[in-house]
C-alpha cells in the first residue's frame, strides 16, 4: 500500500512538471517551521518532542495545482545533538486557502530513512508587495527505525511553519 502510494505522488508531480506550459509561475523561498512529534516515541525520556528548523522551498504552478519541493534542516532533532534533513514534495490544491498531500524521507546520524513519510497539509498564502508569504500546517504520518535501541517507533508529527517566497519566472 504505502508503495503504491509513494509510486502514485511520484508519477503525478513528475507528469505535471513535465507537461507544464513554459510560462508557469514558479517562486523560491525559505522560512521558518516548528514540529511537535505525536508519536509514541514522545514518550521515551531520551527524546525531545519538539524541534524548531529551517525551510527552502520551490513551488510552481501546473494547470489547477501547485507542485512544491522542500528541504528541511532541523539542527537538534530530538535532543540527539544531530541534524535531520528532510526533502519532501508535495501537490497543493487552491490558492488563498490550500490543501494537499505530499511525501519525503529524511537524512539523520549518516544514513537515509528506510521509509517514507507521508503527509497532509492545509494553509493560506498571503500576498505582500510582491512577496508571497505561506503559513500552513501539516501532519505527517511516519515510523522507523532511525533511533538506535528504540526499535520500530511512531514519530508521527505535527508541523507549523512560515515562509516567503517570491516569482522567478512568468
Amino acid at each position: 500500500m504505502r508503495r503504491s502510494l509513494c509510486l502514485l505522488v511520484v508519477s503525478l508531480v513528475l507528469a505535471g512538471a513535465l507537461a507544464a506550459p513554459a510560462q508557469a509561475g514558479q517562486r523560491i523561498g525559505g522560512g521558518v517551521h516548528y514540529l511537535r512529534t505525536l508519536g509514541d516515541i514522545k514518550d521515551e525520556s531520551e527524546f525531545d518532542e519538539n524541534a524548531f528548523g529551517f525551510l527552502a522551498s520551490y513551488q510552481r504552478d501546473v494547470a489547477l495545482f501547485t507542485i512544491e519541493g522542500d528541504v528541511e534542516w532541523i539542527l537538534d532533532y530530538g535532543g540527539s545533538g544531530d541534524a535531520l534533513i528532510q526533502p519532501q514534495a508535495y501537490l497543493l490544491f487552491g490558492n488563498f486557502f490550500y490543501g494537499g498531500a505530499g511525501i519525503g524521507t529524511g537524512y539523520f546520524d549518516g544514513e537515509w530513512w528506510s521509509d517514507p513519510f507521508y503527509a497532509l497539509r492545509a494553509g493560506a498564502n498571503f500576498m505582500l508587495a510582491g512577496l508571497d508569504l505561506d503559513a500552513y500546517a501539516l501532519y505527517r504520518f511516519h515510523d522507523t527505525e532511525v533511533f538506535e535501541g528504540f526499535g520500530e517507533q511512531d514519530l508521527d508529527s505535527i508541523t507549523f511553519g512560515a515562509v516567503i517566497r517570491f516569482s522567478i519566472g512568468g
